[in-house]
This record gives structure tokens, C-alpha cells and sequence, in this order.
């Protein structure tokens, strides 16, 4: 399966590294890794989705600013967990199970 985001090198690049930790972190198949990355670039990225929750589109300033391990995060609780777009419920979910705010 491959990467459907971004044709920019560094958003690319990225997203593979997000691949891997979510393949460590959350052992995920790599497969399965990718269709989350997918489906998140997907959803986050397309405006109506973004409006349907109250919520501002995110761009490569975003995910570079958020980094690898973060968006691996943010890719498995949305996607993977199923959880509906609420920051508020991400960090405290972060918080409950000792993940850096920042996925350092």
C-alpha cells in the first residue's frame, strides 16, 4: 500500500516516519499503518470534514510543526481508536496514558 498525501518531499518524508511509529509505537501492520495515515491526510486535510467539526484544516505547517511522533499519535486516536475530531479529549488522552504533548 502506498502514502496517498501530499506529492511534497517533506510532507512525504514525514508521513513515512509517522508510518514506522505508529508500526513501533502502536504495532500496527505496515498496511494497516498506512491506510490510517491515508485516511487522516484524507479527513483532516478536506475543508467539509473540517467544517463538519468545527475544526481548521491542517497543512504541511501543521504536520511539520506537530512532528512524526505526534501525528502518530493524533493518527491512532482519530483513526485507529475511531475517536471524533476534539482536542480537548486528545490531550487529556495523551495525558491519562503519559504520552509527551508533543511526542518527544
Amino acid at each position: 500500500m502506498l502514502l496517498n498525501v501530499s506529492s511534497d518531499e517533506d510532507e512525504i518524508y514525514l508521513f513515512e516516519r509517522v508510518v514506522s511509529h505508529l508500526q513501533s509505537r502502536y504495532k500496527y501492520l505496515p498496511d494497516d499503518a498506512v491506510e490510517l495515515v491515508n485516511a487522516y491526510y484524507a479527513n483532516f486535510t478536506n475543508p467539509v470534514f473540517c467544517e463538519k467539526f468545527g475544526i481548521p484544516v491542517q497543512n504541511v505547517d501543521f504536520f511539520c510543526h506537530m512532528e512524526a511522533n505526534a501525528m502518530a499519535d493524533r493518527i491512532h486516536y482519530y483513526q485507529g481508536l475511531a475517536h471524533i475530531p476534539d482536542e480537548r479529549a486528545f490531550i487529556d488522552w495523551q495525558k491519562k496514558f503519559g504520552l509527551d504533548l508533543f511526542g518527544e
